[in-house]
């Protein structure tokens, strides 16, 4: 009790002083001895060897990080070379295909024979050069006597291209317009999809449509071809005329410039939106005089310029923007108030279209060749030809534009087709009857267009003709090709889309 402590404890506290007494006794001599030099020293000496430790761990750690540096850029140098020898590598390949087909691009030239034989003017001029006296006046009912008498230059474009008024009966036999009236101007015997001959060596692919033919133009080749040069060459001619006439009055060069610039401001302002673009037309007699009016034909040479142009600027970007400028084309020319007796003028549109983009109509050519870039309509620009890229647009919105242009359905209106479907299937079939060594870029460049976003409309004409066209078209004309390229693949790979978002199977 209080401060009585039991023997039990007395060890315990002996203990304590024990060591209490110990560690004062070190802590004293410590205390004693700090400022001795043997202190110092051991104190030097320790901080040495810490400092000697920490120094080579960071030496260590530092040729480490060199060498992780080191090897970094060696993968970075070896990767780089790496590239640099694929790179090498995949040039010198494109070297020698480059050479491979220069040295087919040099055997070309000789097969062009055929193409240089057969100009059309010959065969059409036949018959006038016959000239019987007495067999021109019994048929004064004809439109071609009528339209060769006015001495303008607008009435001579309307003579020959309305002269065949043959119907279309060499149409696919499933075609629907069978039971229409003739409304094509110029249904040119169809070259038709007997293509599915494919299969035969190029040599062997001359159509038959017209066997006692075979001394003029190539059957692929739409007959009367060359009129439309001579009609787009009057346009020219007639521009410049009224281009002299403005000089001389400036009225009339005021107001035909505010007409242009209208009917170009027009055109640019299209939608594909129903019912907005609906054109005023004034209510006067139809042409139906031996001439037409200069200026008349002159705003309508300006509008089928603005159509192309919009063809190329728009419809290459986008080639769903061809619909409604089509649709306005097309309606225009098959507007009675547009046509003279009746007759749609058109061909001053088609002139415009067969110089743009020839492969529409027949035309073929090497692009590897001078001669064959200009057959294939290929633009130069300051005496250079355009970049692949861009001659690859201005074809995709032409080829659009042609679709949008002929497959229009008038079966619900009262006026005539100024260029029915038919049209469309003559194309088609120009272009896809091409042998392999014959075939080019271009031609696959136009067909894709020619068919996407307007498969449906296609179908809906042809039905299951239309399938085996399409086919061919994005089936069996890529797999004949000799060159593998984004052009032909971009066909089977539409054909692969109409397949996933329609269910139209046409590969095997």
């Amino acid at each position: 009790m209080g401060d009585q402590t039991s023997h039990d404890d007395l060890p315990s506290l002996l203990r304590r002083s024990h060591i209490h007494e110990g560690h004062d006794h070190d802590y004293n001599t410590r205390f004693e001895n700090r400022n001795s030099e043997d202190v110092h020293r051991d104190a030097l000496a320790t901080a040495h060897i810490e400092r000697e430790r920490v120094r080579e761990i960071a030496i260590e750690a530092l040729s480490l990080y060199e060498l992780t540096q080191e090897q970094q850029r060696l993968r970075q140098k070896t990767e780089q070379e790496e590239q640099r020898v694929n790179l090498e590598h995949e040039r010198a390949v494109e070297l020698v295909r480059i050479r491979e087909l220069e040295n087919k691009a040099r055997q070309i030239p000789k097969l062009p024979p055929r193409l240089p034989t057969p100009p059309p003017p010959p065969a059409p001029s036949d018959p006038p050069i016959q000239k019987p006296a007495p067999i021109i006046n019994p048929p004064p009912a004809a439109p071609t006597p009528p339209v060769q008498a006015p001495p303008s230059q607008a009435a001579q474009q309307l003579q020959q291209p309305q002269t065949q008024t043959q119907p279309t009966p060499t149409s696919p036999n499933p075609n629907p317009f069978a039971t229409q009236p003739p409304p094509a101007p110029r249904p040119a015997q169809t070259p038709q999809f007997q293509a599915p001959a494919p299969q035969r060596p190029p040599q062997t692919q001359n159509h038959v449509t017209a066997p006692t033919s075979n001394s003029t133009a190539p059957s692929h080749v739409f007959p009367g071809l060359e009129r439309y040069l001579e009609i787009h060459k009057n346009l020219k001619n007639l521009r410049l005329f009224i281009t002299n006439a403005g000089k001389a009055d400036k009225a009339l060069k005021t107001k035909t410039g505010e007409m242009r610039r209208a009917l170009r401001q027009s055109i640019g302002q299209l939608t594909s939106e129903k019912g907005a673009n609906r054109i005023p037309v004034n209510d006067q007699a139809a042409h139906n005089g031996d001439s037409l009016p200069t200026l008349f034909i002159y705003l309508l040479n300006v509008f089928c310029k603005a159509i192309i142009t919009q063809f190329i600027e728009e419809a290459g970007v986008a080639p769903k923007a061809a619909d409604p400028v089509g649709v306005i084309a097309i309606s225009v020319f098959s507007n009675p108030q547009f046509q003279w007796r009746n007759r749609p003028l058109i061909d001053i549109l088609i002139a415009k279209m067969r110089v743009v983009c020839p492969v529409l109509f027949g035309i073929r050519g090497s692009e590897k060749t001078e001669e064959g870039r200009a057959r294939l309509g290929w633009k130069k620009e300051g005496g250079h030809w355009v970049g692949e890229q861009v001659h690859s647009t201005r074809m995709t919105g032409l080829g659009a534009g042609y679709a949008a242009l002929c497959l229009r359905d008038f079966s619900k209106s009262k006026l005539a087709n100024a260029w029915p479907p038919t049209h469309y299937w003559q194309a088609l079939a120009s272009i896809v009857s091409t042998p392999p060594d014959q075939s080019s870029p271009t031609q696959f460049v136009v067909l894709r267009a020619m068919v996407e976003n307007y498969e449906a409309m296609f179908l809906r004409f042809y039905g299951t003709a239309a399938i085996a066209a399409l086919k061919v078209v994005l089936v069996d004309f890529p797999d004949r090709a000799l060159e593998r390229n984004v052009a032909t693949s971009s066909l089977k790979v539409l054909a692969d889309k109409l397949e996933r978002d329609m269910g139209l199977k046409l590969k095997n």
